[in-house]
């Protein structure tokens, strides 16, 4: 059975900064996790203190305002449920600030799947939100156990 996460969520920045924030090492290092490569397109992130590794390829499509990672490796929570997947951020341009509407589709049935779905609300939420408004986001190993 395939299921999906989503999540929407308005941040006080324009939207070009939010796709920044989706796309270079430097700044995902800064909300997602500290031990985030990337390299002509393709993505590396680690949690080191619980051994999990999820390689992503990522695109951006600066037209329709979206940025998709597609996962290819991950042992996220110690499963392969993430492999396959596709995580779209949309963006959408509003008063003050954009609305970015979060979603990881084709997750396989997992028991790693509500604590994903609260991780990425965490981590969209309120460290990237964080991160793009106060410039101090919350990243992996910074973050509170999720």
């Amino acid at each position: 059975m395939m299921r999906d996460i989503r999540h929407s969520f308005w941040i006080e920045v324009p939207l070009e900064r939010v796709m920044a924030a989706l796309m270079e090492q430097q700044q995902i290092q800064g909300w997602w996790t500290t031990e985030a490569r990337i390299v002509a397109g393709r993505g590396v992130f680690g949690w080191s203190g619980y051994g999990w590794c999820v390689e992503l390829d990522m695109e951006q499509d600066r037209v329709s305002h979206r940025v998709l990672w597609r996962c290819t490796s991950s042992n996220m929570q110690d499963t392969d449920a993430w492999v396959g997947t596709t995580i779209s951020f949309s963006l959408s341009p509003e008063q003050g600030g954009t609305r970015l509407a979060f979603a990881q589709t084709g997750y396989r049935a997992s028991p790693c799947f509500e604590i994903c779905q609260q991780g990425w609300a965490y981590f969209i939420g309120t460290s990237l939100k964080r991160y793009l408004e106060t410039g101090k986001g919350l990243p992996y190993p910074d973050t509170p156990n999720t």
